[in-house]
């Protein structure tokens, strides 16, 4: 099978069967391979030509390449840890991926491929739906929101959804753009021309946007940025890698936050992860905090709420 022919066979399961990742992996003389799915692994012989999801050093290394070449990485590079993003054509449309290498102390490289599926074009569900209503009414005002939650868990998707609904100018700046909005202005990071997090916001608050997303909180400058910007009147979302609604706040202020600014413009918190539903699809499940509004939902909460419904389902079915 050529490897353009194996690619599109990958990413057409990824997509058909809701995948979040494909995973290629040095293993001794071959190479691992195999889909996630939540916490879930799953190993998929049929239909694809490879057994014993196992591929020849050969055949797995002209994959990585592909794909490295598609997301304009550096082919030649096997060492440093790369970022990319593309397009990737199907019969069905394009899909958009992220792409991950990194190679290992032998130089033998790694590949992981995030599926980015989008609103409208996957299957939505949560495990409360009325969670969404409750935040589309207290996500709308000038301060800072911060979005949390395990990686793969949907964070980008839901500033995505939210900032479609609200009206005026909508600027991005991720590395690397995620999902394809031709409504909103979406920058990328790019340090080769000192284009980081920092001076981007820089940039994008001379366009005085209605909301600015951020795509990562992750270092002292990128969290500053992003308080100034909500003080200075806009409605700022950003992802932040905290393992807790009530551990998020302490996480920005350890990245180098001000704990004064931070009282002045934190609006909201929204912790999310995806859990198993009743049928076994994954569902979103979250937890919030909105300051102003004194508005408070806790994980045990929803935990607990999310578990009658399900019982009741049950029974219902039954």
């Amino acid at each position: 099978m050529e490897i353009e022919e194996l690619s599109d066979e990958l990413i057409q399961y990824g997509f058909n069967q809701q995948m979040q990742d494909f995973y290629l992996l040095p293993k001794k003389e071959m190479y691992h391979c195999f889909f996630r799915r939540g916490s879930f692994f799953e190993y998929k012989n049929t239909n694809l030509s490879y057994e014993k999801n196992e591929l020849t050093t050969a055949t797995a290394l002209q994959l990585i390449n592909r794909f490295k070449y598609l997301g304009q990485m550096d082919v030649s590079e096997k060492r440093k840890a790369q970022l990319g993003a593309i397009s990737y054509l199907l019969p069905q449309g394009e899909k958009r991926l992220r792409l991950s290498t990194v190679g290992d102390y032998l130089q033998q490289e790694s590949l992981v491929i995030r599926f980015l599926h989008q609103f409208g074009q996957s299957p939505e569900f949560y495990h409360l739906p009325e969670q969404i209503e409750v935040l589309q009414n207290n996500s709308k005002k000038r301060g800072l929101y911060l979005f949390c939650g395990p990686v793969g868990s949907g964070k980008t998707t839901l500033m995505y959804k939210l900032a479609r609904e609200l009206k005026g100018q909508v600027i991005t700046i991720e590395d690397p753009v995620e999902i394809e909005e031709p409504d909103f202005l979406q920058l990328q990071v790019n340090e080769k021309i000192q284009q980081n997090y920092d001076e981007l916001i820089k940039l994008s608050l001379r366009h005085h946007p209605d909301v600015l997303i951020i795509g990562e909180i992750r270092d002292p400058k990128t969290i500053q940025g992003a308080i100034r910007a909500a003080l200075t009147g806009h409605c700022v979302y950003a992802t932040l890698h905290a393992s807790s609604l009530e551990s998020a706040e302490a996480r920005v202020i350890e990245l180098g936050g001000e704990k004064a600014l931070l009282k002045e413009c934190l609006r909201g918190i929204i912790y999310q992860e995806l859990l198993p539903t009743t049928n076994g699809d994954l569902g979103v499940l979250m937890a919030y905090r909105f300051y102003q509004e004194e508005l408070r939902f806790t994980w045990e909460e929803g935990l607990e709420k999310s578990e009658e419904r399900n019982q009741a389902v049950s029974q219902t079915t039954n």
